[in-house]
C-alpha cells in the first residue's frame, strides 16, 4: 500500500493504472473495515453459544437503528457543513461513560466548525443524539484525520494508524495487557490528566500525548439556591457497576455509612447506579435510597442538589465526572486524591481521605490503585454531620473551582491539541 498509495502516481498510462488500483484497494479495504466480519461474527457466536439470546436480539435490533445521514427535525433540509473533515471513532449506545464523552466530543467539535463524520465501525443510536448534531456518513479512506474515543483495551477495534488521535484514559497505574501496541499506532493521545500521561508513558507509550481534561455543563450542574439544601444531612454516591466490577465501591459506601451511623435517624444516604448495574444491598435500611433508573441531566443535577456531601470511595478514576458534577452543584466531596481525582479535588474543596496502594485484581484491571481508609471515610462522614456549616463553605469553594473544567474549556483544549499536531487546521489552535 505504501508503494502504491504513499506517493503521487507518475503521469501516463502506468500512473493512471496505479491511481485506479490504489483507489480500488482503498475502497475494498474500507468496505472490509466497515463490515468487520471476523470480530462481529465472533461476538455474535459467543452470545449464541452461551445462550444469551436476549442480548443477541438486542444487539441486532440496536444496530438496525444506527445513525442516518444528518437531518433536522420536522422534515427540514439536511444540515450543510463545510468545515475541515474529521472521522469520529466512538460509539453512543446510551448515557454515561465513554458514550457521554463521545457525544460531548461530537457536539463540541460540530459547534467549533469541524465537519464530523461517523467512523464506519462506530455505532451511534439516534435516540441519544440531537438531530442537528448527527454526524455525516462517508467512507473512511485511511488518509484523513480521525479521533477515536474509547478505552485503551478496545482501541484495536478501530485499527488505529498515525492519522488517528485517541482520547482515552485508565484507572490504575498499569495499562491493560497489549494495549500499548494499539496506542503506539496512533499519532497522538489525548489524556484527561497529567497523572494519566505519566502512567501511559511508564507503560510503554512513546507517541505524543497532550492533557485534555473532560468537562461538565455549568448551566445544568449549577449551585443550588440559598436555603435549598436538604433538611436532613444527606450523603450520596454513584457509579456504573456493570463494567469494572468493584472499582466504584458503592456497596462499601453503604456499609461504611451504616457503620458510621448505626442508630442515628438524622442522616440519609442516596445511591445512584445505572440500570444495568447489579443491585446493591441496602440491608433493609430505610435511610438508604437506591435509584437505578437513568436520570436526564436536569434530574441528575436535582439529585446532586439534594445532597449535603458526595462520598467517593472509588479505587481510581480516569477523570471522575460524577465528582466534578457534584462540585459544580456546590456539593463538597469526601475522597482520596489518587489518580486523576487529585487534579480536580483537594482539601480546599472537600474532605480528603488517606489511602494505601494495593494490587488491582479482577477481570479488567491490573497494576495498582488506591484503597481508601475505612476509618477515614467514617470519620469524615461524621465530621460532615457534626458541622454542616463547614460542609456548605467547602461546597461553595467546590462550585467556584468547577467551572475551570467546563465542556467549553475541554473542547477548546481538544481542538487546540488536534491543530497543534496537524489533525485540524492551524486556526483551531488559537480559538
Amino acid at each position: 500500500m505504501a508503494g502504491l498509495l504513499g506517493r503521487k502516481p507518475s503521469a501516463g498510462p502506468l500512473g493512471r493504472v496505479a491511481a485506479a488500483t490504489g483507489g480500488l484497494w482503498l475502497r475494498a479495504h474500507g468496505i472490509v473495515y466497515k463490515l468487520n466480519p471476523r470480530e462481529r461474527v465472533g461476538r455474535l457466536l459467543k452470545l449464541a453459544l452461551t445462550g444469551q439470546f436476549g442480548s443477541l436480539f438486542e444487539k441486532v435490533r440496536r444496530h438496525s437503528k444506527a445513525v442516518a445521514p444528518t437531518a433536522v427535525a420536522g422534515g427540514a433540509a439536511p444540515v450543510v457543513r463545510t468545515g475541515p473533515p474529521l472521522h469520529l471513532a466512538g460509539s453512543i449506545h446510551g448515557h454515561g461513560g465513554y458514550d457521554h464523552l463521545v457525544l460531548k466530543a461530537l457536539i463540541g467539535l460540530t459547534d467549533a466548525g469541524v465537519h464530523v463524520f461517523r467512523d464506519p465501525r462506530a455505532f451511534i443510536d439516534r435516540a441519544h443524539v440531537p438531530p442537528k448534531y448527527a454526524p455525516d456518513e462517508r467512507m473512511y479512506d485511511w488518509r484523513g484525520p480521525r479521533l477515536a474515543v474509547i478505552p485503551p483495551y478496545l482501541l484495536h477495534r478501530f485499527a488505529p494508524t498515525a492519522e488517528t488521535a485517541a482520547w482515552t484514559m485508565w484507572e490504575t497505574d498499569t495499562l491493560p495487557a497489549g494495549s500499548a501496541k494499539s496506542l503506539n499506532r496512533c499519532g497522538l493521545l489525548l489524556i484527561p490528566s497529567r497523572w494519566g500521561v505519566d502512567c501511559f508513558r511508564a507503560g510503554g507509550v512513546t507517541v505524543p500525548m497532550e492533557v485534555v481534561p473532560l468537562g461538565y455543563d455549568p448551566t445544568v450542574f449549577a449551585p443550588r439556591g440559598p436555603d435549598r439544601g436538604p433538611d436532613v444531612c444527606t450523603f450520596g454516591t454513584a457509579g456504573a457497576l456493570d463494567e469494572g466490577g468493584l472499582r466504584k465501591n458503592v456497596q462499601r459506601v453503604i456499609d461504611l455509612f451504616r457503620a458510621a451511623f448505626p442508630d442515628r435517624t438524622d442522616v440519609r444516604l442516596k445511591v445512584k447506579i445505572t440500570p444495568r448495574s447489579p443491585m446493591v444491598n441496602a440491608h433493609g435500611d430505610p435511610r438508604v435510597e437506591v435509584v437505578n433508573a437513568p436520570l436526564p441531566p436536569a434530574a441528575l443535577a436535582e439529585w446532586y442538589h439534594s445532597l449535603t456531601c458526595y462520598v467517593n470511595a472509588s479505587y481510581g478514576e480516569g477523570f471522575g465526572l460524577h465528582l466534578l458534577e457534584a462540585m459544580g452543584c456546590g456539593v463538597p466531596l469526601i475522597s482520596t486524591t489518587f489518580s486523576a481525582v487529585g487534579e480536580v479535588f483537594d482539601s480546599a474543596v472537600g474532605y480528603e481521605v488517606g489511602y494505601k496502594l494495593i494490587e488491582a485484581k479482577n477481570a479488567l484491571y491490573t497494576g495498582r490503585w488506591a484503597d481508601p481508609d475505612n476509618d477515614g471515610l467514617i470519620a469524615r462522614m461524621r465530621e460532615v454531620r457534626a458541622d454542616r456549616a463547614a460542609a456548605e463553605r467547602l461546597g461553595h469553594a467546590a462550585a467556584r473551582r468547577a467551572p475551570g473544567f467546563s465542556w467549553a474549556a475541554s473542547i477548546n483544549k481538544l481542538t487546540a491539541a488536534l491543530a497543534k499536531h496537524g489533525y485540524l487546521p492551524e486556526g483551531f489552535a488559537t480559538r
